[in-house]
């Protein structure tokens, strides 16, 4: 990522792709999954009609029909393009309307607005949603959940330090897994070693999604990760607390045009219960639930919304 959510398509494919599917949804009605046409309409729909889009890779689409689920059950008429396209793609279709609101994360937030990552959560969003407000977007209040880099180690075993400043103790002669594109970005391996010293000259680059099953085998003793990924419960790992905030901060927040928000008065209330069930062991065991199927995120969704407590 810029991050901008790597782990789905790339390339000009991709792009063709992405852009087709903002483009060529219906004006009644929005893409599921599938890309078909969905419009989910509420008992009254006494509060308004909104738009809800998401990015393409399934955490994303599992926050946005928690967000159209969520809105639904308050008394608005929702219309879904879930997924919408890549970042660039969704954010295009904020600013000309396509979608009227999204969840868009702090530091890929930073990167549209050609600002660097920061670490620290509270300051990327505050940031963030100081720097959008000129461009007439409002940022609301976002989640606790950081869908950042981290490393992981497998729970119970070789490595015993809980956060990266211990890990500098126990590093030496530690064989580490890193994706070749996201481990080596200058915002991954290189603040590892600037913020707390710790080379790791033994690495293996291998793909993404089998570094943690790499972590777990004992191919290598730790390794490069995104931090909500399903494969990290599944394959019994432990991600180290990043305690100094060397990682940006990936925490998502509903983003909507200011303009847009003024006609839903409600709208941060209506949003505030599911923001805060928002943390990262959640997200994660979600997605795990999801395991990755567009299919299973709407039905993964709406379970988790009733057991909350915040819909019906």
């Amino acid at each position: 990522m810029t991050r901008y959510r790597t782990r789905v398509l790339g390339g000009l494919a991709a792009l063709v792709l992405v852009t087709c599917m903002a483009a060529c949804g219906s004006s009644s009605g929005g893409s599921d999954a599938s890309g078909s046409d969905t419009t989910a309409a509420s008992s009254s729909g006494d509060k308004g009609t909104l738009t809800v889009g998401s990015k393409l890779d399934p955490e994303a689409q599992m926050l946005g029909q928690l967000m159209a689920l969520t809105l639904e059950s308050k008394g608005y008429t929702i219309k879904t393009k879930i997924p919408t396209g890549n970042t660039d793609v969704t954010r295009k279709a904020l600013t000309s309307g396509s979608i009227d609101i999204y969840w868009e994360f702090t530091s890929s937030g930073l990167a549209i607005l050609k600002e660097a990552p920061i670490g620290d959560p509270t300051k990327a969003f505050d940031k963030a949603k100081e720097l959008d407000a000129a461009n007439g977007i409002t940022w609301l209040p976002s989640a606790a959940m950081n869908d950042t880099y981290a490393l992981a180690v497998a729970d119970g075993g070789k490595v015993k330090a809980t956060s990266l400043t211990e890990l500098k103790d126990e590093a030496s002669g530690l064989k580490l897994c890193a994706d070749p594109e996201g481990g080596f970005r200058t915002d991954v391996l290189p603040v590892v070693k600037s913020t707390y010293g710790i080379d790791f000259p033994d690495t293996v680059q291998i793909g993404a999604d089998l570094v943690p099953e790499s972590v777990k085998s004992g191919k290598c003793d730790i390794g490069i990760v995104y931090a909500t990924s399903a494969l990290i419960p599944k394959n019994g790992l432990r991600i180290l607390d990043d305690d100094q905030h060397a990682f940006g901060a990936y925490t998502p927040a509903p983003t909507i045009k200011t303009d847009t928000l003024k006609k839903f008065p409600d709208l941060e209330a209506d949003l505030a219960d599911l923001t805060a069930a928002l943390d990262t062991a959640t997200i994660t065991d979600l997605n795990a639930q999801a395991d990755g199927d567009s299919k299973k995120i709407p039905t993964v969704a709406a379970a988790f919304l009733k057991d909350k407590g915040i819909t019906e």
